[in-house]
């Protein structure tokens, strides 16, 4: 319970590898293996805690190459979707996804949200959607 006066408390804190980033957390992350591009691997972005009591830490990762990036955030916060109406899919894996056009897909695993913001300016939008639809199938796995 977050008492009045303390949502604007945010602490913030950089992780040195991925590895650190994950074994922070007081959940599990699997970051998918298959990316839609050539890249050296997820970097972290480093964990935000709302809240600064490590209730809801949103961790941040990303992979990028010269002309694409996927940003994949994780945090246990309920997501709200206030200026869009995503399409809701149930994925193959059983799990609930909201597909914001044109690049954004929320897959919500147990109690944890996956947030994946694909940029790749080659591709339309109907095989941005189709990218970020298989990576969200690899949370299964």
């Amino acid at each position: 319970e977050s008492q009045q006066g303390e949502e604007g408390f945010i602490k913030f804190y950089n992780a040195p590898s991925v590895e650190v980033a994950i074994d922070a957390l007081p959940y599990e992350v699997n970051l998918p293996e298959r990316l839609p591009f050539e890249t050296a691997g997820f970097k972290s972005l480093g964990i935000t805690d709302y809240g600064g009591k490590g209730q809801n830490p949103e961790a941040q990762f990303i992979a990028l190459n010269e002309k694409n990036n996927l940003v994949l955030s994780t945090t246990t916060a309920q997501r709200d979707y206030p200026d869009s109406n995503p399409e809701e899919i149930t994925l193959d894996n059983g799990y609930e996804a909201f597909y914001t056009a044109p690049n954004g897909i929320d897959v919500i695993v147990k109690d944890i949200t996956y947030s994946y913001t694909l940029i790749m300016p080659e591709l339309e939008e109907p095989q941005l959607k189709e990218e970020l639809l298989k990576l969200a199938e690899q949370l299964s796995e």
